[in-house]
């Protein structure tokens, strides 16, 4: 519509100009429809560069996620792998449900930024919060639609909810835990067999069992 307001003000304008034969009409006539083709471009560039006529609107999506190492391990792992020259942008690697035969790797963008924080329970979350720009009413939408911008993306923050009974790891991390959890000495026999023991305390308990076994894995990554 922006458009077609002002192929009419410049219209008026030419006709005005070239028609009117009283001077002082035609020159003010002219500035006018002048004026309001300036207004409708300024109008154009506002709506394009600052989202004029725009408000953003968030939306929550909360989802399971489900770990991606062996379902049967007795804890949960969310793994993640930096990206970038700066490696401040995570890639996210887990399964979106548990029957799932494969991983999903969740990829970073311009627009995206990701967290992880602890939570209590058993289960762990992804909570993806998206603003877009919509049109604030009917008007500035019929005014600048033509744009095609409505429900553009803002920025979308993605917070992955971690409980106790999961661990996050590098994928670096993930392929080394094998090794590390392999005993060698008479100290990491015993760890062994206590991890042993959780894993049996798993079938009886899991939500007691996962913590602890949580904690054992970080104990063999912080120690070697």
């Amino acid at each position: 519509m922006i458009i077609l307001i002002m192929a009419v003000f410049a219209l008026l304008g030419f006709l005005a100009n070239m028609m009117l034969e009283n001077r002082v009409i035609r020159l003010l006539t002219a500035l006018i429809m002048f004026i309001g083709l300036i207004i409708s471009v300024i109008g154009i560039v506002a709506n394009m560069h600052d989202h004029y006529g725009m408000k953003a609107v968030t939306t929550t999506k909360k989802q399971q996620i489900y770990t991606a190492g062996d379902a049967n391990q007795g804890f949960g792992m969310l793994l993640y792998q930096g990206v970038g020259t700066n490696g401040k942008k995570n890639v996210y690697i887990y399964k979106t449900s548990s029957d799932a035969k494969k991983t999903f790797v969740a990829k970073p963008d311009l627009k995206t930024t990701s967290r992880r924080e602890s939570i209590a329970g058993n289960k762990a979350y992804k909570v993806t919060k998206t603003t877009r720009w919509v049109y604030k009413n009917n008007t500035y939408k019929l005014l600048f639609g033509i744009a095609d911008n409505n429900k553009s993306l803002k920025h979308r923050r993605t917070i992955y909810q971690v409980p106790s009974t999961w661990i996050a790891l590098t994928t670096t991390q993930a392929k080394s835990l094998s090794a590390k959890m392999t005993p060698k000495t008479d100290a990491e026999k015993a760890a062994a067999e206590q991890q042993k023991q959780l894993a049996e305390l798993a079938q009886k308990d899991p939500d007691k069992a996962a913590p602890m076994q949580v904690k054992a894995v970080k104990a063999a990554l912080d120690s070697k």
